[in-house]
C-alpha cells in the first residue's frame, strides 16, 4: 500500500469483525481518514502512545500529527458521547490530528434516548429495534421526518432553543400521555446542549470539501466505516438490522464523494462468525469448540460483557456482502483464535428445505431452517504471532485462507495473527 491509496474498511458479517487493527495500519499510511456513516455503535479501539482507548466516533489517525480526520455528514453524532472522546483524547494528550466534523451531522439528544428506554419496555431488545436504549432509531426517524437537530444548530443558540421547544412538545406528550412519565424540560436541555456543544463548535466545518479536494489532489485517503454489511437496514437481515445503511455505497451519500472515485474497497472479516443480537445465524453452534472461541476470542460484548453467539464461518454471507460492497480484497481477522482446535469447518452452502443454496438470500423466509452444509480442515496448533510472512505459517493455515480466497473470489491481503497490536501480516500480491 502506498500513501497516495485510496482506501475503504467495510465489515462484512454482522458487526464486531475487528476492524481496529487494519484501520491503524492502513490510517499510518493515509494523509485523510474519513468517517462517513454510523453512530456510536461502531465501536473501535485507537492505540497511541502504548495505551489502548476504546472509541466510537473518532476516526482511525486521530493520534498522528499531519493527519486529518473527518466525520462527515453521514454520521449520527451523540452529543454527550463525541464530546467526552475529544475530552478524553485531549487530556491524554493523543489528539494530534487535524479534526473537523460536518455542520450537517444529526444529533442524539436525551429524549431520543428516553423514548428508546420506554419502547424496549414493550418491544425488547432482541431486533435492534431500540439501539439498547442509545437512541439512534428515534433520532434518524426525526432526521426523515424533517424534525432533526444538526451540528449546525449549535452554532445558533436562537435556533436550537426554538427546535428543542418544538420537538419537547412533541415528545412530552408522548411521555406523559402513552407511557405516564414526566416530561423533559427544554430550558434545561437546551443549557446542556449548550455546554456539551461548545467542546464540539471548534471542530465543526466542511469536511465533504476536504474530501473531494483530497481526491483531486491525488492524496491518501481512508474511508471507514462502522457496523457489519449483514445489519444493513436495507440490504441486511431486516427487521435483525441496525437503522443504518454499512454498505460501501453509504460513502457517496455520507461524504458526497463521486461514484467513479478509484478505490480498493477491502472488506473485513473473522475467520469465525459471531452476532450480538437475534435473527437467522445459520452456523451457529453451542459446543465446546465454540465456547473455546468465544473465550479465546474474547467474544463478549457491552458494558455486561454479554457472550456473543459464536458460529463457524458462512461462506454464503460472505460471498453476499462481497456481491453488496463491491469488495476488492479481503481482510481476515483472529486467525490466532483457531489454533489448538483439532478440526475446523467453513460453511460453503445451505441446505433450505432441500435445496442447495451458495450464497445467502436475505429475504427467505425459510432461512431459519436452513442447514448448514461444511467442508472440514485440518486444525494446527502452532503460535502464529511469530510468523513474518505467509510462507511461514503453518501449511494448514495457508490452505484454510486459500480455500476463503478461492470461494471468495477475491484476495486475502491481510491476516490478524495474535492478540497484540501489532501481529499481523500484509500478504503483498
Amino acid at each position: 500500500m502506498t500513501g497516495s491509496e485510496t482506501n475503504m474498511v467495510i465489515g462484512i458479517q454482522w458487526g464486531n469483525e475487528g476492524k481496529s487493527k487494519i484501520l491503524d495500519f492502513i490510517a499510518n499510511r493515509s494523509d485523510v481518514v474519513v468517517r462517513f456513516q454510523g453512530c456510536s455503535n461502531g465501536g473501535r479501539t485507537i492505540f497511541a502512545c502504548g495505551e489502548k482507548y476504546r472509541v466510537s466516533y473518532l476516526p482511525n489517525g486521530i493520534h498522528h500529527d499531519g493527519k486529518k480526520c473527518l466525520i462527515c455528514s453521514g454520521v449520527t453524532l451523540d452529543l454527550e458521547k463525541v464530546s467526552d472522546e475529544i475530552a478524553m483524547l485531549k487530556e491524554a494528550g493523543v489528539l494530534k490530528a487535524q479534526l473537523t466534523i460536518s455542520k450537517s451531522c444529526h444529533l442524539i439528544l436525551d429524549y431520543h434516548k428516553k423514548i428508546d428506554v420506554l419502547d424496549g419496555r414493550i418491544l425488547g431488545h432482541d431486533r435492534n429495534r431500540t439501539m439498547v436504549e442509545q437512541g439512534f432509531g428515534h433520532c434518524c426517524s426525526d432526521k426523515f421526518r424533517r424534525l432533526g437537530i444538526r451540528t449546525a444548530d449549535l452554532l445558533c443558540p436562537d435556533v436550537l432553543h426554538d427546535k428543542i421547544r418544538q420537538n419537547l412538545s412533541i415528545k412530552n406528550d408522548y411521555f406523559t400521555k402513552i407511557y405516564g412519565e414526566k416530561p423533559l424540560d427544554p430550558d434545561e436541555l437546551y443549557k446542556r446542549c449548550l455546554r456539551l456543544g461548545e467542546k464540539l463548535i471548534p471542530y465543526l466545518g466542511n469536511p465533504e470539501e476536504i474530501v473531494e479536494r483530497s481526491v483531486s489532489k491525488n492524496l491518501g485517503i481512508l474511508f471507514e466505516a462502522c457496523d457489519g454489511t449483514l445489519n444493513d437496514v436495507e440490504r441486511g437481515q431486516y427487521p435483525y438490522v441496525m437503522p443504518l445503511s454499512s454498505l460501501s455505497a453509504a460513502a457517496l451519500s455520507g461524504t458526497g464523494l463521486r461514484w467513479n472515485s478509484p478505490m480498493q474497497i477491502i472488506g473485513v472479516a473473522k475467520v469465525y462468525s459471531t452476532r450480538n443480537d437475534s435473527g437467522p445465524f445459520v452456523t451457529e453452534e453451542s459446543s465446546a469448540v465454540t465456547a473455546f472461541i468465544r473465550n479465546r476470542g474474547k467474544e463478549f460484548s457491552g458494558i455486561n460483557m454479554e457472550p456473543r453467539r459464536v458460529g463457524w464461518l458462512d461462506l454464503p454471507a460472505l460471498k453476499y456482502a462481497i456481491k453488496e460492497n463491491g469488495i476488492h480484497a479481503l481482510a481476515l481477522t483472529k486467525l490466532d483464535v483457531l489454533a489448538g482446535i483439532d478440526e475446523l469447518k467453513i460453511c460453503t452452502a445451505y441446505n433450505i428445505e432441500g435445496e442447495e443454496k451458495k450464497i445467502l438470500d436475505v429475504t427467505d423466509p425459510h432461512l431459519e431452517k436452513a442447514i448448514p452444509l461444511y467442508k472440514t480442515f485440518e486444525g494446527w496448533r502452532e503460535d502464529l504471532s511469530a510468523s513474518s510472512d505467509f510462507k511461514n505459517l503453518p501449511i494448514q493455515t495457508q490452505e484454510y485462507i486459500k480455500f476463503i480466497e478461492e470461494e471468495a473470489g477475491v484476495p486475502v491481503i491481510w491476516v490478524g495473527t495474535g492478540a497484540e497490536w501489532g501481529k499481523a501480516l500484509f500478504i503483498k500480491r
